[in-house]
């Protein structure tokens, strides 16, 4: 039974000795292997809309080799549809706004 462990890459020897790393080397790669991950945020704009990209181009090939009730896969198809174009309203909004042929909205103010 394999271990979970990955093994590291060995390297090839190619017509002559390995030279051995110097100290900076080493330790730019120990840092490297000992910085942590950064932490992903989930609840963003790039996740989104790439999970309703995802969900539409998927469900359109699904729906060709799909075989069940036609109404449920339309109700998902449409589901996932809506969520792909508010998802293209807000890149064709925020295009338009770097491209100052529309304004942002100044916020409102509240009476209290």
């Amino acid at each position: 039974m394999p271990s979970s462990k990955r093994r590291g890459r060995r390297k090839r020897k190619v017509g002559g000795t390995a030279q051995p790393q110097s100290p900076p080397q080493r330790t730019a790669a120990l840092e490297r292997a000992l910085r942590p991950l950064p932490e992903w945020k989930w609840r963003t704009f790039p996740v989104y809309f790439a999970f309703s990209l995802g969900a539409f181009v998927g469900l359109y090939l699904g729906l060709i080799a799909a075989a069940g009730p036609a109404w449920l896969g339309t109700a998902v198809f449409v589901t996932v549809a809506i969520l792909l174009g508010l998802g293209l309203s807000r890149l064709t909004t925020r295009w338009l706004v770097t491209r100052d042929w529309m304004r942002r909205r100044e916020k409102q103010k509240t009476k209290t």
